[in-house]
């Protein structure tokens, strides 16, 4: 049996999410546990090969709204993208060759199958507390290397340099760019590094950052839309 063929095999033997645990997981996370499903097989983790198993088993995270029963793969190489920038970490690899999990990948992992079958709510433990005994005290009163470093690449970058000065000159790639995305970071994704960045300047104690973050959330709409 080739790969192709043990691929389709294992697709058909596994049960698809369902929309609402699509939701809930959200499509970074999704990727994710698809380049690992690949790995837990011993089948390269190619970018056809995601696009196939994140598909099959999140087909409406995955699909064109008008067409849903085909894959958008710009959506699945967007979180490719996500998952591979180092302000995330859990994947490494490219398009041209494969991609496999990290550390902090496998974590991800483990913590979403952990909470599949507890029948937890994906949400009810933060993303950031990786079952390491961190309690959610500890991680709201102690900021770690993560947070820190989250704040000085917005501190460094281009959008916080001109809004300490010329507002009006700050691009929308720009913002994206200063919270760990680019031009073709999708909305949500944004979205979630804002909170983030929210949160790291509550455990940082940083009022500079925060100032920018929630004048960045203040223009939102007009800066870059939704």
């Amino acid at each position: 049996m080739n790969e192709r063929e043990k691929l389709i095999e294992i697709l058909n033997k596994h049960e698809k999410f369902n929309e609402d645990i699509q939701k809930k997981v959200g499509r970074d996370r999704s990727i994710v546990y698809s380049v690992s499903l690949l790995e837990k097989e011993n089948i390269d983790a190619t970018f056809q090969r995601i696009c196939v198993v994140s598909f099959k088993l999140f087909s409406e995270s995955f699909s064109f709204p008008e067409f849903p029963e085909f894959p958008d793969s710009r959506l699945i190489r967007n979180c490719l993208w996500h998952c591979v920038h180092s302000s995330k970490g859990w994947l490494i690899g490219s398009d041209k060759t494969t991609y496999n999990t990290t550390e902090k990948g496998k974590e991800v992992v483990s913590i979403f199958l952990n909470l599949m079958k507890n029948n937890m709510d994906i949400k009810a433990l933060p993303l950031d507390l990786q079952v390491k005994g961190i309690t959610k005290k500890e991680a709201v009163t102690r900021p770690r290397d993560t947070e820190l470093n989250f704040i000085k690449e917005i501190k460094e970058s281009k959008a916080f340099y001109k809004y300490k000065g010329n507002r009006n000159s700050i691009s929308a790639v720009e913002i994206m760019k200063s919270l760990g995305g680019d031009r073709y970071s999708s909305i949500s994704f944004l979205k979630e590094k804002l909170e983030k960045a929210k949160m790291a300047c509550r455990m940082a104690n940083d009022s500079d950052v925060e100032l920018y973050i929630k004048w960045v959330e203040d223009n939102w709409s007009m800066l870059i839309g939704d």
